[in-house]
């Protein structure tokens, strides 16, 4: 192992995704963070996150135990976009040497230290490179998800041929519609016009189905029948997805089973939105949207259009009426009349504080038990670690 990948420096831009994981798991596309730099590195890399995050990536991964051995390492920054020029300029990086990019932005550092203060702050000799694109936050990520669909769907379909949909279903752009083996895909329509659409292993689509790309859904997700989903949206491995979704990524094991819009949004990993919950993604007025910035603890102007960011875990009750631009932190546990204030913090119960840690432990792994496993202790850990921080 050589290469360390490092969000701690820009992680708080995409709160509240990076509050329970590094941003090496937070996907978009087909693929997540730490994946697509692997793809390119062409060998796994290890996570460097911040002290009660690397629990999650230090145990029983010999990829993360590069604090303990004196190896001269690549230290990367996670938020750049890899592609194969700029891992060719890290790979030429000197012992002590740090890629920057002309705004003096840090890319990487091959080193022997480990202290990612001193990376970050050491006056190593500075290397430029130009043409690196880096992701900014969140709403970052929504608006380079159809670029970032498109990188992934070559990348991964390259040199290899997909298995066919059987001859009741509608393909428009075949070309540009990958189908891995152990997919279903039943009488259900297929435009690939606007962007490709990718279907995962063991994924199922249902009858009734209408998807316009760019579309990613990832293995063993499942779309319900009758849904109508228009691109650029990523539906994740092992979620549920159904209703009307637009321009939204679900990045895992999340569900949204049922009628009710979702767009121009992002729901972390563990979530639940129930039956007729909606999000607005436009004012009445059609004016600039204010959405709250946790890492900057402001309100800040977003654009015309912006639907939610949900944090991992968190559950919305029946008939939720989601406002424009709301940022909804971790486990909370929502439900309450009209619509729902636009700034929710992490462990609410109903629209107020006081979800208890005992009740946040077993609703977890109630809701992880119906995919056939349990929360760990490393994520207990990490929980209880942003609960107390939260009081």
């Amino acid at each position: 192992m050589r290469y360390i990948l490092v969000d701690i420096p820009d992680r708080e831009n995409f709160y509240p995704f990076t509050l329970t994981r590094s941003l090496a798991d937070c996907r978009v596309g087909i693929f997540t963070f730490k994946e697509r730099w692997e793809n390119h590195l062409k060998e796994s890399a290890g996570v460097y996150a911040v002290n009660y995050l690397q629990v999650l990536y230090a145990e029983n991964d010999p990829e993360n135990d590069f604090l303990s051995n004196e190896d001269s390492l690549y230290f990367i920054n996670i938020t750049a976009i890899p592609n194969d020029n700029l891992i060719a300029n890290i790979n030429e990086l000197k012992e002590g040497e740090k890629l920057v990019n002309e705004k003096g932005k840090w890319i990487a550092t091959k080193t022997k230290e480990r202290a990612i203060p001193k990376i970050l702050l050491a006056e190593f000799p500075p290397i430029n490179f130009t043409g690196v694109e880096f992701i900014n936050d969140a709403m970052h990520l929504l608006k380079l998800h159809p670029s970032l669909i498109q990188k992934d769907f070559e990348f991964i379909t390259t040199n290899r041929t997909g298995a066919k949909a059987n001859d009741t279903n509608r393909l428009i752009n075949p070309s540009q519609i990958f189908i891995e083996e152990g997919a279903e895909i039943s009488c259900s329509n297929l435009n690939a016009t606007d962007g490709p659409i990718y279907i995962g292993k063991e994924a199922v689509i249902m009858e009734g189905v209408s998807i316009r790309g760019p579309f990613v859904l990832g293995r063993k997700g499942v779309v319900k029948m009758n849904t109508s989903i228009y691109g650029a949206t990523t539906i994740g491995p092992n979620c549920l997805a159904g209703g009307e979704i637009k321009n939204s990524i679900m990045m895992g094991s999340s569900n949204k089973g049922h009628e009710g819009y979702l767009g121009d949004s992002i729901i972390g990993y563990w979530c639940n939105l129930g039956a007729g919950t909606s999000n607005s993604n436009i004012k009445n007025t059609a004016g600039p949207i204010q959405m709250w910035n946790e890492a900057k603890q402001l309100w800040e102007t977003v654009g015309q259009k912006m639907g939610m960011l949900v944090g991992d875990y968190t559950r919305f009750a029946i008939h939720s009426s989601v406002n424009t631009g709301s940022y909804i932190g971790v486990c909370a546990n929502i439900f309450g009349n009209g619509l729902l204030p636009k700034n929710i913090p992490n462990f609410t119960w109903g629209v107020s504080k006081g979800y208890r840690i005992e009740e946040i432990f077993e609703d977890i792994n109630n809701w992880k038990k119906l995919k056939g496993i349990t929360i760990s202790e490393e994520e207990k850990q990490v929980l209880a670690y942003l609960h107390k921080h939260s009081a």
